[in-house]
């Protein structure tokens, strides 16, 4: 069975959104003085300010870099019938006097009249097979020991010059068989969608959840191939 990263497809025709909090209370606040990793962990609710660009708030919202997942109520009606793994997340959304400053582009304004939205909080957690993967510890920081682990051969997107437009024109590499994440399915412990102990800023999921989301033609996702779960 296929694995795959849920992601952005990059459309400009929908809106997307900043990412401004929340986190954990902790002993250490900040960043990280060596590696500039957070301190602290993402707790509910996501809050979120509309970028300018759009207003058309698509069935699935990108906010920051993608390393949450916002979706409206009949993905989640969708997915939450036939898939474990997550959980409803709550959002609140802000104002930004700056952001609002910027008329003359579209925004979703507020108070919000959309969809409703909720983040796909995951609760599922697996670790990769590191001997089958073909993955590497890039580095180890020595303050606060956050990990940061790279892999080869997964799908993803490149950008290569074109002489004829003189531009640089992103192209999707697709993922070579052998390479990838591969995950070891007892330790999915039956969830479809999930994050990886080593790559925690990227979201999981199964063969069925792409082809269910596929199947309801929901707009604003995309997703890219990343291993296998055996």
């Amino acid at each position: 069975m296929k694995i795959w990263r849920f992601t952005s497809p990059r459309d400009n025709k929908y809106a997307t959104a900043g990412r401004r909090g929340s986190w954990t209370n902790g002993s250490e606040t900040g960043a990280c003085p060596e590696c500039s990793s957070s301190r602290q962990q993402r707790a509910q609710p996501l809050i979120l300010v509309w970028e300018p660009g759009s207003d058309v708030v698509g069935d699935f919202v990108w906010p920051g870099f993608g390393s949450e997942v916002v979706a409206t109520e009949p993905v989640f009606d969708a997915l939450e019938s036939r898939f474990a793994g997550f959980e409803r997340g709550s959002i609140e959304m802000v104002e930004e006097p700056d952001l609002a400053a910027q008329g003359s582009r579209p925004r979703v304004s507020l108070p919000y009249e959309g969809p409703p939205l909720y983040e796909l909080w995951t609760t599922a957690w697996a670790s990769a097979d590191i001997d089958r993967s073909t993955v590497r510890l890039d580095r180890r920081c020595g303050t606060c020991g956050t990990e940061f682990w790279e892999v080869d051969g997964v799908e993803h997107w490149d950008s290569v010059f074109d002489p004829g437009k003189r531009q640089l024109v992103r192209t999707r590499v697709s993922r070579d068989p052998q390479f990838g994440i591969y995950l070891r399915g007892e330790n999915l412990a039956g969830a479809d969608i999930f994050r990886v102990t080593q790559f925690p800023g990227w979201v999981f999921c199964t063969d069925p959840v792409r082809e269910l989301v596929r199947e309801r033609t929901f707009t604003n996702v995309d997703f890219m191939e990343m291993g296998e779960a055996t």
